[in-house]
């Protein structure tokens, strides 16, 4: 054998080795508590400061960013921990955008309008997903992709309300004097406290006991019952919950584009909420605020090669996470950063478990979490540990 030769192999070799890397599962960074908390205090610093000393573009395309990761949040919880796939949430979205638009435009107030819009499309999602529990992957995939078609056409059905075709132009009062601030960073600050809110629910829910039940109904749904798991209560109420989380940004979506239109909430939308999740990284809390950061941006770095060339790049995307990378740009961190943050002191919230391993068998106990409660009638647990929420990423 030649040296060309064997260089040859040995970089053949080295490219398939990278390859399946990236298309393995990924362990969760499993940083100690102060990297993690100190993270988040510096990010959180940074999103106060940014917005004081940047043009109105930079920061309606932040909130636009933070608008989308609150529904990425939402679906996460849904289809990355619970397995459960809806094309159908940019109706909910729309929902809560609408009861936005129409509210203020009678004259209530505009904050009013969030606890409203949050309880009417959870209360949607749960109709929505009691039915919808009978289903299961493609099935409940195309009757959720029912929604986003038939959206826009109930929209414009109800003219009467929502302006039809013409839509509805929104104008929020000043904000406050006392904050001295512009309506830009104003409706910033308050998408920027509404993301710090759902960034503290969905990891409360993903790393504790319902955490738990959503990936042990992701990987087994039989297992899980047998261990006490309500699977339908579970099911239904994490579908309203994400429901309930698309209507909460359709309210801020409003806040920053100050109009809603038929045609903004179709299946285009309902595309582009998939792929913030399928981009940034499934089941990982961190990566909703990375795919909604690339679909923001992907059609302004674009914008030289064409109207479709967003198109045409958010389905290049979607393939090529899917093929080489299914862990999203939050894997590809977490791949990068994993060895130099795992040899770091401290104490850790998690036992780390890889991601998306699909085996309940690999996913580590999560010391200080409570046992899940046994269902009535369900058998006694001793026989069996209970599954353990480990093999989803909360790591952020």
């Amino acid at each position: 054998m030649t040296t060309k030769t064997a260089r040859a192999q040995g970089g053949g070799r080295s490219r398939k080795g990278l390859l399946k890397r990236l298309a393995a599962p990924v362990r969760p960074l499993d940083a100690p508590i102060w990297l993690r908390l100190g993270t988040f205090a510096v990010v959180l610093a940074i999103g106060v400061l940014i917005p004081l000393n940047s043009p109105t573009y930079v920061n309606f395309d932040l909130s636009m960013v933070m608008v989308y990761a609150i529904v990425g949040m939402g679906l996460n919880l849904l289809t990355g921990f619970n397995g459960q796939i809806s094309l159908g949430h940019s109706a909910f979205f729309a929902t809560g955008a609408y009861i936005a638009a129409v509210m203020i435009k009678n004259d209530y107030n505009y904050l009013l309008t969030i606890p409203i819009a949050v309880v009417v499309t959870w209360v949607l999602g749960y109709l929505f997903g009691m039915p919808a529990l009978r289903l299961r992957g493609l099935q409940l995939a195309l009757v959720t992709l029912s929604l986003a078609i038939v959206t826009p056409a109930l929209i414009k059905r109800l003219d009467n309300i929502t302006k039809g075709q013409e839509g509805i132009n929104v104008f929020l009062p000043e904000p406050p004097a006392w904050t001295g601030l512009a309506a830009d960073q104003w409706v910033y600050f308050i998408c920027l406290i509404a993301l710090a809110i759902a960034w503290i629910l969905t990891r409360r829910l993903s790393t504790g006991r319902v955490g738990r039940s959503l990936v042990g109904i992701r990987n087994n749904e039989l297992v899980a019952q047998t261990l006490g798991v309500r699977a339908s209560r579970v099911k239904t109420g994490v579908f309203a919950l994400s429901a309930a989380y698309a209507g909460f940004a359709g309210v801020l979506y409003t806040y920053v584009v100050q109009f809603v239109g038929p045609d903004s909430f179709g299946l285009v939308m309902a595309i582009t909420f998939i792929s913030i999740i399928v981009v940034g990284g499934l089941g990982t809390i961190s990566g909703a605020i990375l795919g909604a950061a690339f679909i923001q941006y992907l059609p302004k770095v674009t914008s030289g090669a064409g109207d479709s060339a967003a198109g045409f790049f958010y389905g290049l995307a979607l393939v090529a996470f899917m093929f080489l990378m299914p862990s999203g740009i939050a894997g590809l961190i977490n791949l990068a950063l994993g060895p130099m943050v795992r040899r770091l002191p401290g104490r850790r919230p998690l036992a780390a478990a890889p991601v998306g391993s699909g085996d309940m068998a690999q996913v580590a106990d999560a010391p200080g979490d409570e046992p899940a409660e046994p269902a009535e009638g369900a058998a006694e647990p001793g026989a069996m540990s209970a599954p353990r929420a480990g093999g989803a990423d909360s790591s952020g």
